[in-house]
């Protein structure tokens, strides 16, 4: 039971028994035979704070109406059910667990309908922080930033210390506030104080960075002229970009050539198909075969000359990429 100082003088003292606890009775008490008595064993003032506790995990809208219990006993507190009373009023029940003289437990008894909580997530884009390049491999650092933000109104008389539950997640950083009201392993508390008839608003920012490495021979032109456009990339890694990007278009530009030439054997193949079909309903003195035959070698003087030039355009086209993984590979930017 709690209401603020107590009126019951404690009749134990405490001795630890290892991980157990033991009460020994200052004054020894007689019971007669077959009745029985409650006693007392710690009525001492604790220090308790009255706070209001909100996790929208909990519940979206209100807060629960919360004690911040302090043992201030040299005694360690048993846990069990406590009856929270309020101005001489019924006000809820809560469970308490042990409690070793020192510590401190925050309760939750009953929920605060005088208090309302509108949370909801701002949307930040991801922000380019570096760019470098090191053999061949593009390196960018993202920051990721997100900020939540809860709208607090106090329909009550009182102000209310409300304090704000974040779930606390690896790999983020807390940028403002700059420090939460109290920090546990899982999780931020953030205090506000909510003025009767104030709207106040609470925003947690937070932000973590990304690296992503990325070969630059397996992304397109349009991704690297991302890059190139972002504020953070140097000039010198602007510039060895622009080289890639003109490197690879010459390599494209080959490929185009022999696959060109490529589709052009492909078509001189089908025609000869259709003129040997022709020339097989033809005699040998017929005029026509003979204009076939004419037409056919000069289709194959023309095929050797485009495998020729696929021959040459290969060659280029393997010596461009060597150059290109040279080039990949010598540079170190930042």
């Amino acid at each position: 039971m709690l209401e603020g100082a107590a009126s019951i003088q404690s009749m134990a003292a405490g001795s630890n028994l290892g991980e157990l606890f033991r009460y020994e009775i200052a004054k020894p008490v007689t019971i007669e035979r077959q009745r029985s008595a409650m006693l007392p064993i710690v009525g001492e003032q604790v220090e308790v704070e009255k706070v209001a506790i909100y996790d929208d995990r909990v519940l979206a809208k209100h807060p629960l109406s919360g004690l911040r219990l302090v043992n201030t006993t040299k005694l360690d507190l048993m846990q069990g059910p406590v009856t929270v009373f309020e101005a001489g009023a019924y006000a809820g029940d809560a469970r308490v667990e042990d409690m070793a003289p020192g510590s401190e437990r925050l309760v939750s008894y009953a929920v605060d309908l005088d208090v309302e909580v509108n949370p909801r997530i701002e949307q930040k884009p991801e922000e380019i922080v570096s760019v470098r390049i090191a053999k061949g491999t593009l390196i960018a650092t993202r920051k990721y930033a997100r900020t939540k933000v809860f709208e607090i109104k106090n329909s009550g008389s009182k102000p209310v210390k409300l304090l704000v539950e974040h779930p606390r997640e690896g790999g983020w950083n807390l940028v403002a506030p700059k420090e939460a009201a109290e920090t546990s392993r899982d999780r931020y508390r953030f205090a506000v104080t909510a003025e009767p008839g104030k709207p106040a608003k609470l925003e947690v920012a937070e932000e973590q960075q990304g690296v992503q490495h990325v070969a630059l021979t397996n992304i397109d032109d349009g991704t690297i002229l991302f890059y190139i456009r972002a504020k953070a990339t140097s000039p010198a890694v602007k510039e060895a970009l622009e080289q890639v990007i003109a490197k690879k278009r010459a390599i494209e530009e080959i490929v185009r050539k022999k696959q060109e030439r490529e589709r052009e054997i492909q078509v001189v193949e089908q025609e000869q198909n259709r003129i040997r079909q022709n020339m097989a309903q033809l005699d040998r003195t017929n005029e026509l075969y003979a204009k076939y035959v004419k037409k056919f070698a000069e289709q194959e003087d023309r095929v050797e000359a485009l495998r020729k030039e696929i021959a040459a355009l290969i060659q280029q086209e393997q010596e461009a990429r060597k150059a290109l993984d040279e080039y990949l590979l010598k540079m170190e930017l930042e």
